[in-house]
């Protein structure tokens, strides 16, 4: 084995340490697992509209409620702060689920008005039965929006958004829901 002249040595220690220093120092790329778990939440998330437009059916309260979303934007804010994340960026994600999830209510009971649907049987209760269940997604949409922040831009996340959005959201939603719940995550250039 042939040795490296003693001139070198410098320069390869100097190379090797760059090399080290940018590896510790660069945040990883996002992952297309990452993006994935993020789509996944907010189906999850939108797959309650159905029940909640149920209840409202049943109760005929109006399909907006400004003043819980309020709360829970101001709550949303505070939480992405402490995460790193751009609060008022954060809240324009979580009003972008909001008028999602509106989107599937107000297309479902447009339907039941046409059926003349009458109350359902055994509506849930949002209080007790939904609302927990929105309740439980918000800290891990957080983080889900925590790990891929900084990254919305990269070519790879866009791309795997774009296909992932289809395959997650595209069969049980239309176009316009999809296109509403992940306007935020959509690179502006």
């Amino acid at each position: 084995m042939r040795r490296l002249p003693s001139s070198c040595l410098p320069a390869l220690a100097l190379i090797a340490t760059l090399l080290l220093s940018a590896c510790a120092t660069s945040t990883p790329p996002a992952v297309r697992s990452d993006v994935e778990q993020l789509l996944s939440l907010q189906k999850t998330r939108l797959d309650v509209a159905a029940p909640v437009a149920r209840s409202k059916w049943n109760s005929h309260a109006p399909i907006d409620d400004p003043a819980r979303e309020a709360v829970i934007l101001d709550d949303v804010a505070a939480r992405a702060q402490k995460l790193g994340l751009d609060a008022a960026w954060t809240r324009r994600f979580f009003q972008d689920q909001f008028e999602a999830g509106k989107i599937v209510q107000r297309d479902l009971h447009r339907q039941w008005r046409v059926e003349q649907r009458p109350p359902f049987a055994n509506p849930p209760d949002l209080a007790l039965q939904v609302r927990p269940v929105l309740d439980r997604l918000t800290p891990d949409l957080l983080a889900a929006l925590a790990r891929l922040n900084g990254h919305w831009c990269e070519p790879a996340v866009q791309r795997d958004l774009a296909e992932l959005d289809a395959e997650i959201l595209g069969a049980d939603y239309p176009p316009a829901v999809r296109e509403r719940a992940t306007e935020a995550l959509r690179c502006q250039r």
